[in-house]
């Protein structure tokens, strides 16, 4: 009926189910006394319902249809027309008010969802709206020669209580009664014995013989206890009920002068009314709209509940719930089918009973994290269904109620063992490059090694032949020992790189500096190049900023890029055979290491695999170098790429951040994590690749 014109049979049924219920209730409204108006308008809310719930273009109509009604049904005799007239105009407007109001304040006026909206119904339609109505409709009881201040309490009142009492009731049991299949049996009995309950202690209250008993003031408040009942259990749809049947029993009373309200004058009795009931239904209705929304939030904390349930078990991952006590509250389907076992079994401590023994102690989440509140993530062994124990990644937050308090933590986690034997193999493949490189040195090693060991033996034998004169020299036998101290450090150095390159270890980040990294190689590659008839240059920049790196991997990249260029002069003349190593800074503080060779270059066909595990174009090769190179350096946010020369051969870059870049990057990256690479980085490549075709 709110969409569509009154042109259908249900919109005409209602239409004069409207007409009909405004006749009886404006009669009714009539019915109390002609001396002192009604203490309930009952034809304001029947109006009010009909303007919120039909459009406005038919809102003339539904005012046409009830002036007839208000002009000739039940007419005191001697009632001016004017009157009548001006008393309608007054309810049409204060009628529309209301409407209006409420239809724009509200998207639903027919619930009071919370207490917001009841207090704003309470404002608007019990009284904003009946204050204005009764400022104009005591001015036309004041032109009868009615006191104004009397008749302005009257019609406010009564307008107030009937949209308080009366238009509410008209919400939940006529215009939209709640949904019958939602109550069970059980809820049946219960509305069963509390409408018995509340009829008999209304019929108590206001019975007619017990006018003169002493039992008279008392016991009006028999049906309290139901009226409270039925606005806790039933909310605002049997606070409405209750307080409409207390209505018509009070007003019945009042009517034929027995109850509480007899042996008084007309105004005295509903001025008694009035009050009686306001402080009835308003208590009523303040504990039916908090039962409804405390319905409505355990309803929502259900659905909340069922929802997060659902996607917890169709998520792919693996999610628990622990509690503050840091006990297991909930475990999706994806975990008890990983682990085999049920619900009940991994509740409280039971998952623990899955995890490997020796990762005990590491899970739990005690130790650290959870007392600080704060989030982890580590990795352990969990029991699969089959009986072999997985590698699991598990990330958890805490979480917090409403009020703040903490809950425990809420956490989800993946299988990682492919991903750990993964990192194993790579870590095996590294070993096997350094290996590699390392056979490929075996030359140069035993040179480096044999030189200061040789060197320091004929120091010795010379220090010993001094020691044999009767006066030894003793500034030359110093000279010696300096010597004999000055190769030991060199063969030290040797074999730390030996080591480094054969030992499996741990990346520890530092402060490099890539000047003196690259003077540590070329200075052990000197004597193999010296064998190859290769001329080693450095170009070295001044005043470099250090790079946050591992020392050794990164040798290991120059190193392999040098052993690669002097490989790749094998057919270069001899007087051509010249390898370049030079370290520059670049704009935006990205540092720079090219190795220039002057050998045969790299085909065009085989630029794209160049990096790939196991590609190599030599015939003795494992491929694992150039791979190898590239992981250590994406490893440490740089790049590597290699370019032809246009004189021939080819040359290696490889570019990485300086410490104070890192830390700029990461300012600047924040705004950009939506997958974008940071300016400064973006800036560098574009510079390494312009530099790399000037080259």
């Amino acid at each position: 009926m709110q969409q569509q014109p009154l042109r259908r049979l249900p919109d005409i049924v209602w239409f004069g189910l409207f007409v009909a219920g405004y006749y009886f209730a404006y009669r009714y409204g009539l019915a109390f006394s002609q001396k002192a108006a009604a203490p309930l308008w009952f034809p304001t809310p029947v109006l009010l319902c009909a303007l919120i719930c039909i459009p406005r273009r038919w809102w003339p109509l539904a005012l046409a249809a009830t002036l007839p009604i208000r002009l000739w049904t039940a007419v005191p005799p001697a009632t001016p027309t004017w009157f009548l007239l001006a008393t309608a105009a007054v309810d049409y407007t204060t009628a529309l008010l209301a409407a209006l109001l409420l239809r724009w304040l509200s998207p639903n006026p027919l619930r009071f969802e919370t207490l917001r909206k009841f207090a704003l119904y309470c404002l608007v339609a019990v009284f904003l709206a009946p204050a204005l109505g009764s400022t104009a409709g005591a001015l036309t009881r004041l032109a009868l020669g009615s006191n104004y201040w009397v008749s302005w309490q009257e019609w406010f009142w009564g307008n107030a209580l009937a949209n308080l009492i009366v238009t509410p009731f008209i919400f939940y049991w006529v215009l939209r009664p709640g949904d019958l299949k939602e109550i069970t049996g059980l809820r049946l009995v219960e509305a069963a014995l509390l409408v018995t309950g509340l009829i008999v202690s209304l019929w108590m209250a206001f019975e007619p013989y017990g006018a003169n008993s002493s039992f008279v003031v008392t016991r009006v408040y028999v049906p309290i206890a139901f009226l409270i009942w039925a606005g806790a259990r039933f909310g605002v749809q049997g606070a409405s009920g209750a307080i409409i049947l207390f209505a018509i029993f009070a007003v019945r009373a009042a009517l034929s002068g027995f109850g509480p309200f007899s042996a008084n004058s007309p105004l005295a009795i509903a001025t008694q009314m009035q009050h009686f009931l306001l402080f009835q239904a308003a208590p009523l209705y303040l504990v039916g709209v908090m039962s409804d929304a405390s319905r409505r939030s355990e309803q929502s904390l259900r659905e909340s509940e069922r929802r997060f349930r659902s996607i917890a078990d169709t998520a792919p991952v693996l999610i628990w719930v622990i509690d503050q006590n840091r006990r297991c509250r909930f475990v999706n389907k994806g975990w008890l089918n990983f682990t085999g076992r049920t619900l009940e079994q991994e509740l409280g401590f039971g998952w623990r009973e899955g995890v490997h023994p020796d990762d005990l102690d590491h899970v739990d989440p005690a130790r650290g994290a959870f007392d600080l509140r704060q989030p982890f993530e580590l990795e352990y062994r969990l029991r699969r269904h089959d009986g072999e124990y997985r590698w699991i990644m598990t990330r958890g937050v805490p979480r917090y109620g409403t009020d703040g308090e903490f809950l425990g933590y809420i956490g989800s986690a993946i299988d990682v063992t492919e991903r750990k034997r993964i990192e194993e193999a790579d870590r095996k493949l590294n070993h096997a490059a350094r290996l590699a490189t390392l056979g490929e040195l075996t030359a140069v090693v035993s040179h480096e090694i044999n030189q200061p060991l040789f060197s320091i033996l004929s120091n010795a034998e010379a220090a010993d032949a001094l020691l044999q004169r009767d006066k030894p020299p003793v500034e030359e036998l110093r000279r010696i020992l300096a010597d004999i101290h000055k190769d030991d450090l060199r063969a030290s150095e040797v074999i730390r790189v030996v080591r480094t390159l054969t030992h499996r270890r741990t990346p520890q980040m530092a402060a490099v500096n890539l000047n003196e990294l690259v003077s540590n190689v070329v200075r052990l590659m000197k004597a193999d190049a010296a064998r190859r008839r290769i001329e080693i240059r450095q170009q070295l920049g001044v005043n470099l900023p250090a790079v946050l790196g591992d020392e050794s991997s990164l040798e290991q990249v120059i190193l392999n890029l040098m052993m690669n260029g002097m490989d790749a002069m094998r057919d270069t003349p001899k007087e051509a055979r010249q390898l370049t190593v030079s370290t520059t800074e670049l704009e935006y503080g990205d540092l720079q290491i090219a190795v220039i060779d002057r050998g045969h270059g790299i085909a065009a066909d085989k630029m794209s695999q160049l990096f790939e595990s196991f590609f190599t174009t030599k015939p003795d090769g494992m491929g694992l170098g150039l791979s190898t190179s590239r992981q250590i350096v994406e490893s440490h946010n740089g790049r590597i790429y290699a370019v032809n020369n246009p004189t021939g051969g080819a040359t290696f870059y490889v570019t990485l951040p300086s410490i104070n870049a890192t830390r700029a990057r990461d300012v600047e990256s924040e705004p950009t994590r939506s997958g974008e690479p940071g300016v400064s980085l973006a800036k560098s490549r574009a510079l390494d690749a312009e530099k790399a075709e000037r080259i």
